[in-house]
Order: C-alpha cells, then structure tokens, then sequence
C-alpha cells in the first residue's frame, strides 16, 4: 500500500506529527503515521475497550488468522494496549507523545519492527 508523503504529513494531526518525528528515524515517519491512522482514524481519543467486572484483561475471546484475541483497553493514537502497563494510568495514553512514545517503545522491543500492530501492519505490507 503506497501513501503520498506530502498527503500522510499534510493530513497527519500535527501533535501526532511532532510526536513520530521526535521518536522514529525519519524513514519509519510515512510508517508510524499510516499504522496510527489504521488503528484510531488519526483519533487521538479513540478506546477500544473489551474489558468488563467479569472479563478482565488478557482473557482470550477469539481468534483471527490463528492468533488468540483478548480482552483489551486499546487508547488513543496508536491503540496502546494500556493492559500491558497494568501500573500506568490508561487515561494518560491519550496524550499524543505519551502515546507515540510508548508506540515506539514497542516498536523498539519487537527489533524495529511494526509487529506489535501485526494487522495494520500486515494490510500496509510491512509485515
């Protein structure tokens, strides 16, 4: 999938923008910004929350091209999964450079790799 770089970083919300071009080299920019767009439409208030009194976080619920689906709090740009930072306060995922930090965090860990957003990722081929 090949995005016009003048449209991504003209589109792109600028504290999102500031944000990718603080923490990834300029050659994953086009990158980050096209995940993030995939995962929240660029909103920095998105939350995709499955979690419940009764289903808490990590509990499996499915499954989607062989990998196990769970219970998650998925916020803000990125769709951080804030469950996998039981001791952080979810709410602060929505700060664009709290969030795109931690995004980096992540990409960092998987060895510069856009695998921790695996569909996103997969649809934009960078996977």
């Amino acid at each position: 999938m090949t995005v016009s770089h003048e449209k991504i970083f003209a589109d792109a919300p600028l504290e999102l923008l500031v944000a990718v071009r603080e923490f990834w080299p300029s050659e994953e920019w086009v990158n980050a910004l096209s995940i993030s767009q995939l995962e929240s439409g660029w909103d920095a208030f998105a939350l995709n929350d499955t979690v419940t009194d009764q289903g808490p976080c990590g509990e499996i619920i499915g499954n989607a091209a062989g990998m196990d689906i769970s219970r998650e709090r998925s916020v803000g740009y990125f769709q951080i999964n804030s469950c996998n930072f039981p001791s952080w306060e979810w709410q602060r995922f929505y700060n664009a450079r709290h969030n795109a930090g931690t995004a980096h965090l992540l990409w960092a860990q998987a060895g510069s790799s856009w695998r921790p957003w695996y569909f996103s990722a997969k649809k934009l081929g960078l996977i």
